[in-house]
């Protein structure tokens, strides 16, 4: 098999394993954010960037393009990660062969494909699916730069070094992981000196490129104050829930082939190309986490498990030889991959379902039942808060936009791109009750789901989401609406949240 159809192959693969069922989960608060901040007219998109989130800057105009060629919808906002994620299967795929050969390309491969980080990021619609296709494309450039000692290799790193950083700023941490590896593969060799110069030239260049970002990226890192500090479960969630969330077993399996495979090679010896791609993948992935934890414990905490998404690639590749490594038979090597993708299985199926975002999210759920029993010209309102995210359920209207194009928004108090913010805001409730008495012959709330006991939810941000004491009755919102004339015609539950139907009284 010649070089390059085997990287297609299991890119193509990883792209039908993450598009496959991703439409099914709800959107949820953060996917809102990105439809609420892409979906709106182009400057002001850049208003919004230049005082908030700049961060997803590059994402958003991408996404901005995409939705006015596509309009928005699960599946339409999740492809293009999809495809970034195929883009950096196939470049893991293509490192992994070029210095270990087709088993460890084949292992890493499939492990990319199942990894449920990377099944993870298939569903959501954010840009960590593109940092991790720019981390994977940028550790193959490397290699081949150090392969064929073409300057345009190091202009391409160069430009794809800047793109990965204003994707995601976090994989800027990849140019001192790759530093490391320049250092061990190159020291002492002074027929390398035009490598290490190459290297210096392009990561300099890629941070030259992206340096506007950056300032401005910083500038709003009150963005990120939000985060708890570390605490005792950042070893589980190192180890499980960074790169394998939900899926424990998975970590066993995995790991424990990976010394196996780890001690077979301490004792048999290691190829020149392997010992690159070592020194490619270990600093890759450990680099870039000892350098986010490092700040997060000597200044303010910025880690969270999904934020080292990027390391994906340099694990899969790491855990690609180390399998190759253990099983050396093709039969062996099939028996370890079926382990695998039964360990991963249910974390698969569990990012799959129709609640299967964080804190089981029913955004997409409620906008498709309102658009059943809704007609048009009814009114539509929201319960201003909720206890479990910062933002009231208008939320639901971000995300799915189309499904309240025909309705009357009774309850809007300014659009976010006329507050410049990610999020719209609501009026007040005796507002919204003049308001609704003076246009509505129906109204559709959409509120907090009603619960006579509160509970909590453990959140992968490292919090505890309390969903308190709540009923709809029991609210300013419904005794406005009550004094106003409108009483509850209909109150039906999704799963977080609930859609209630109101009248005015004379008209029942």
């Amino acid at each position: 098999m010649r070089a390059w159809p085997l990287p297609l192959l299991f890119g193509g693969v990883t792209v039908l394993v993450g598009a496959a069922f991703s439409w099914v989960p709800s959107f949820w608060w953060d996917e809102a954010a990105t439809i609420s901040a892409a979906d709106r007219p182009f400057g002001d998109l850049l208003e919004l960037l230049a005082d908030w989130d700049a961060v997803h800057g590059l994402y958003y105009i991408l996404m901005h393009g995409w939705f006015a060629l596509v309009g928005t919808g699960e599946f339409t906002a999740r492809l293009p990660g999809v495809l970034a994620l195929g883009v950096g299967a196939a470049a893991v795929t293509a490192t992994a062969q070029m210095l270990a050969g087709r088993r460890a390309a084949v292992a890493a491969g499939v492990l990319f494909a199942f990894l449920p980080r990377v099944t993870w990021a298939a569903t959501e619609a954010r840009s960590y699916a593109f940092a991790v296709g720019c981390a994977a494309v940028l550790s193959l450039v490397l290699v081949l730069a150090l392969r064929t000692h073409r300057a345009r290799w190091w202009v391409l790193y160069a430009i794809v070094a800047a793109l990965a950083t204003m994707f995601f700023v976090y994989t800027a941490t990849l140019l001192v992981a790759h530093a490391v590896t320049m250092w061990a593969l190159t020291r002492g060799l002074d027929s390398r000196r035009r490598d290490r110069a190459g290297f210096v030239l392009a990561a300099t260049a890629g941070v030259a490129l992206s340096l506007p970002f950056l300032v401005l990226a910083y500038s709003q890192v009150r963005q990120v104050s939000w985060i708890p500090e570390l605490d005792e479960t950042v070893i589980s969630t190192i180890l499980v829930e960074q790169w394998f969330p939900a899926a424990p077993w998975a970590v066993l399996v995995c790991w424990t082939v990976a010394l196996v495979g780890t001690v077979v090679a301490a004792v048999r010896g290691v190829e020149p190309g392997e010992r690159t791609l070592l020194w490619l993948a270990l600093p890759g992935f450990l680099v870039p986490m000892a350098l986010l934890l490092a700040y997060s414990v000597l200044a303010s905490n910025m880690y969270l498990d999904r934020y080292l998404a990027f390391t994906v690639p340099a694990v899969t590749l790491f855990l690609g030889w180390a399998v190759s490594r253990a099983a050396t038979r093709w039969w062996s090597l099939l028996a370890v991959l079926v382990a695998v993708a039964l360990a991963v299985a249910p974390a698969y199926l569990t990012q799959r379902q129709p609640f299967g975002k964080a804190g089981g999210m029913d955004y997409s759920v409620v906008a498709d039942r309102l658009e059943e029993v809704s007609r048009p010209g009814d009114c539509v309102a929201f319960e201003p808060k909720v206890s479990w995210q910062p933002t009231s359920p208008r939320a639901v209207a971000d995300a799915r936009p189309e499904a309240f194009e025909d309705l009357v928004d009774v309850g809007l108090d300014e659009t976010a791109a006329d507050r410049v913010s990610l999020w719209s805001s609501d009026v007040a409730p005796p507002v919204l009750a003049d308001r609704a008495a003076a246009q509505c012959t129906r109204l559709w709330v959409i509120a907090d789901r009603d619960r006579g006991t509160p509970f909590t939810v453990w959140h992968p941000n490292d919090v505890w989401w309390r969903f308190d004491r709540y009923r709809f009755t029991d609210t300013e919102t419904y005794r406005a609406l009550s004094e106003a004339g409108f009483t509850i015609t209909d109150q039906e539950f999704v799963n977080r949240l609930q859609l209630i139907e109101l009248e005015p009284a004379q008209t029942q």
